[in-house]
C-alpha cells in the first residue's frame, strides 16, 4: 500500500516561522550592537549622515526609533549612542528643519551672536519714531542701545535694536551675567535665556539683550555732569590777600621764600636779585613783557605786603581762573598749589 506524502501546511507552522525570523533578526542586532562603535562602518550616528549630502528621511527617523527601542531592550553596547541619535534627529524634526518631508542637516550658528539683537539699516524717510513702532520698543531704548544723544537718524545708518523691551548692551571685560542683571535692573536667568548663553556664557565685546533693562542716568548718552561750584577762601599772609580754592600743600618740595620758587620755575629770571615787590620793575627794565593778562608759564607778582609776593602760573582755565604754585603763602611751609578765581586774576602783574 503506497503511503501518500503529507503536504506542508504553512498555516500550521506560521508561529514557528515567526519565531525563527525573530531569532535571526535578534542575532543580527546582537552582532551589530557588539561591534566597536568607533570602528564600525555600520552606524546610525549623525556623523554617518553628515558624510553624504543625503537628507535624513522620515523613514529613517522611524527606523531609528525602532532600533533605539530594540537596542535598549536587549541592553546592547550601542544602545546609548543609538538613543542619543534618535533624540537629536527627532529634535531637528520638531524644530521644523524639514523640506518635502525630509529632515535637513542643521546649520551651525555663531554662539557669540545674540538672537535678541536686530541690526536695522535706516531706510529713506524712516525716523526713530517709526523704527521704534516697527519693533515695539521705545526711542529711548534705541538711543541707549546705540549711544545716541538725540533721536536723529539718517538713511544708511545701522542701528542695533532690542527684539524685546530692554536695551542692547556691549559686554565689558569684568562683567558677569549677575553683575549686569543687578546693575541694569534685569534678571540673570532672563539674560541667559534671551541670549542663548547656557553653553557659551558672555565674553568681552559681545552684544546682548538686557530684557527690561534700563541705563542708570549717569551712563545715558544725554547725561551732562553737573557743574561744580568752587568755594573760595580768602587768605592773608605778609599783607598779601587773595582768594584761593583747591589748596594742596606739598612739603616734600621743600620750604623757602616765594622768590626761590620763582627762580626754580623760571631760571631765566635768575638775574632778578630783588624782593618780590620789585620783580615787575626789574623785568620791565630788562625788556620783558609785563602785563595784567595771565598765561601758563608766567610769574604772577604783586607789590602788596611788606616784601610783595611772586608765584608761578601752572595753567589757565576756560572760566578765566588760573592754577598756580607758590612758596611761603597761607601758612604752607612747602609749595602750595591752588586756584585763583577769575575775579582776582586782575589783581596781579604777570611776567612773561
Amino acid at each position: 500500500m503506497t503511503k501518500s506524502k503529507k503536504k506542508f501546511n504553512l498555516k500550521e507552522h506560521k508561529n514557528v516561522l515567526f519565531y525563527l525570523v525573530a531569532g535571526i533578526l535578534t542575532l543580527a542586532l546582537v552582532f551589530v550592537g557588539s561591534l566597536d562603535k568607533y570602528n564600525s562602518e555600520v552606524s546610525l550616528s549623525l556623523d554617518t549622515f553628515a558624510k553624504n549630502d543625503n537628507n535624513i528621511s522620515v523613514d529613517q527617523l522611524s527606523e531609528l526609533y525602532m532600533v533605539a527601542g530594540l537596542s535598549n531592550a536587549l541592553n546592547l553596547a550601542s544602545a546609548t549612542d543609538v538613543a542619543s541619535n534618535y533624540v537629536m534627529v527627532n529634535s531637528m524634526h520638531d524644530s521644523g528643519q524639514t523640506s518635502s518631508g525630509k529632515i535637513e542637516k542643521p546649520n551651525l550658528t555663531n554662539i557669540q551672536a545674540s538672537r535678541g539683537v536686530i541690526e536695522h539699516v535706516v531706510g529713506d524717510g524712516e525716523t526713530m519714531d517709526t523704527i521704534a513702532a516697527q519693533y515695539g520698543v521705545s526711542t529711548d531704548q534705541i538711543r541707549w542701545s546705540n549711544n545716541l544723544k538725540t533721536t536723529d537718524v539718517s538713511a544708511g545708518m545701522t542701528l542695533f535694536i532690542p527684539s524685546t523691551s530692554g536695551i542692547v548692551y556691549t559686554v565689558k571685560a569684568d562683567d558677569t551675567v549677575e553683575s549686569i542683571a543687578s546693575k541694569y535692573g534685569s534678571s540673570a536667568p532672563e539674560i541667559i535665556a534671551m541670549n542663548d548663553l547656557e553653553v557659551s556664557g558672555i565674553s568681552e565685546g559681545m552684544r546682548i539683550i538686557i530684557k527690561d533693562g534700563t541705563l542708570p542716568s549717569t551712563e545715558r548718552p544725554e547725561y551732562v555732569a553737573p557743574v561744580t561750584t568752587r568755594t573760595y577762601a580768602t587768605y592773608t599772609y605778609l599783607g598779601n590777600s587773595s582768594n584761593r580754592a583747591n589748596l594742596m600743600c606739598n612739603r616734600s618740595l621743600g620750604a623757602g621764600q616765594c622768590t626761590t620758587w620763582g627762580w626754580l620755575k623760571r631760571p631765566d629770571l635768575g638775574f632778578i636779585k630783588a624782593n618780590a615787590n620789585r620783580w615787575d620793575d626789574v623785568a620791565r627794565s630788562a625788556g620783558l613783557l609785563v602785563n595784567r593778562t595771565p598765561s601758563a608759564g608766567a610769574i604772577f607778582q604783586t607789590d602788596s605786603g611788606w616784601y610783595g609776593h611772586v608765584g608761578y602760573v601752572e595753567s589757565v582755565n576756560s572760566d578765566g581762573s588760573i592754577n598756580v604754585s607758590e612758596r611761603n603763602y597761607a601758612g604752607c611751609y612747602g609749595v602750595l598749589f591752588s586756584t585763583i578765581p577769575a575775579s582776582d586774576v586782575g589783581n596781579f602783574n604777570y611776567i612773561h
